[in-house]
């Protein structure tokens, strides 16, 4: 394989990269300052976008970025001509802080459940 066919197939990953990036720093400042709806225009967003590099990058494109790119789901809700609305799932990470501390305040029962689940995945 030569090297310029190699750093294609990279390039091509290298726009996702960028766009997913993009998103995900809307997405953390929307956090940041809890913006209520959490929305920004479309126009915005492509800018945003457009500043990462991707001069070209369109609506269209963004639509087709968000249904070939499995990590935009976790980030973007909806997109529409007009706003992209953003996932700003905090209960998740609420929920995960509340079994954290149950495992540190009962180890052997997260033992026991290590095992189970080690249990009912295992192949024999």
């Amino acid at each position: 394989m030569r090297f310029a066919e190699f750093a294609e197939d990279v390039g091509a990953g290298d726009e996702y990269a960028k766009v997913v990036t993009a998103l995900s720093l809307i997405q953390d400042e929307i956090r940041k300052k809890n913006l209520a709806p959490a929305e920004v225009s479309t126009e915005t967003v492509l800018r945003f976008i457009q500043n990462t590099g991707l001069q070209g990058f369109s609506y269209d494109n963004l639509v087709d970025a968000n249904s070939a790119e499995p990590a935009m789901k976790n980030i973007v809700k909806n997109i529409t001509p007009d706003k992209v609305s953003f996932n700003i799932g905090s209960s998740q990470s609420a929920s995960n802080t509340d079994d954290m501390s149950a495992a540190v305040n009962n180890p052997e029962q997260t033992v026991s459940n290590m095992a189970k689940s080690a249990m009912l995945r295992r192949q024999d």
